[in-house]
């Protein structure tokens, strides 16, 4: 049997995992569909307004991204407890199965059951109250929005893979206010990299330049006229490309992390 992954360990790996944490993610998904409920009726009902397409999508993608990151910082949670960390340490499993399970619940299960919800949740409030100047209707994860090559579920999982592997990752590296600690850093590493980048693209060009994070276009003055540089015409997939090498940067860095607790 092999000590790296056995099909049959993991499964009784993950079996006791869902057995143990079933209640516990199961209140988890009841809250977040109470929110989506009760959040959708209020702007409705008393803000009236019309849930078109966009903000659907807007709604989906905020919901996911937070909701899946709070999840996420938890998901380790055990390796902080004193009481609990010795019972999964010792467990008859691999570094690797531990992490895979942690891995899919937080990853692949948390967005098939957020959209799952969410989709279900819309298609009953886009038709509990009629908006004259729209017709019902809901957002397709899989249309392709303006001149973009890639469909919008493609944005959405690149972005969720970056914040999930960062979250992922402090999830394992910090003992306690996993979130707080991992989101304050990324905060700052966030205005670091702003501030490095706008302070490299004014060297290159030696002018007062306008530039955001990495891989994202550099505006100037020049005339009293702000001339736009873009990197290049599929700018946007190869930025979602450098964001993707990041999360598995991320995931990589949270086994070996993961491997170093249980040493």
């Amino acid at each position: 049997m092999s000590n790296f992954f056995s099909p049959a360990r993991f499964s009784r790996l993950f079996i006791k995992h869902s057995q143990e944490h079933y209640a516990r993610y199961l209140m988890s998904m009841v809250v977040l569909v109470g929110v989506m409920v009760m959040g959708g009726s209020f702007l409705i009902y008393m803000i009236n307004t019309s849930l078109d397409p966009v903000f659907q999508m807007l709604l989906y993608a905020w919901l996911l991204l937070l909701g899946g990151t709070i999840f996420t910082s938890t998901i380790f949670a055990e390796y902080g407890n004193s009481k609990k960390v010795i019972t999964k340490l010792s467990l008859p499993a691999s570094h690797f199965e531990k992490y895979l399970v942690a891995w899919l619940y937080s990853f692949v299960i948390l967005f098939i059951m957020v959209t799952v919800s969410f989709y279900g949740v819309m298609a009953f409030l886009i038709n509990v109250k009629h908006f004259p100047q729209q017709r019902p209707e809901l957002f397709n994860l899989l249309q392709r929005p303006g001149a973009l090559q890639f469909p919008i579920i493609f944005i959405v999982l690149v972005l969720y893979s970056l914040l999930h592997s960062i979250i992922f990752y402090g999830a394992i590296h910090f003992k306690s206010l996993h979130f707080i600690k991992t989101a304050f850093l990324f905060f700052i590493a966030i205005a670091v990299m702003m501030c490095g980048n706008k302070l490299l693209y004014d060297l290159l060009f030696k002018k007062d330049t306008i530039a955001g994070l990495p891989f994202t276009n550099v505006a100037y003055l020049e005339k009293g006229r702000v001339v736009v540089i873009n990197l290049a015409d599929n700018k946007e997939f190869y930025s979602l490309i450098m964001y993707m090498v990041l999360a598995v940067m991320f995931w990589i860095a949270a086994y070996f992390r993961l491997k170093e607790k249980q040493a």
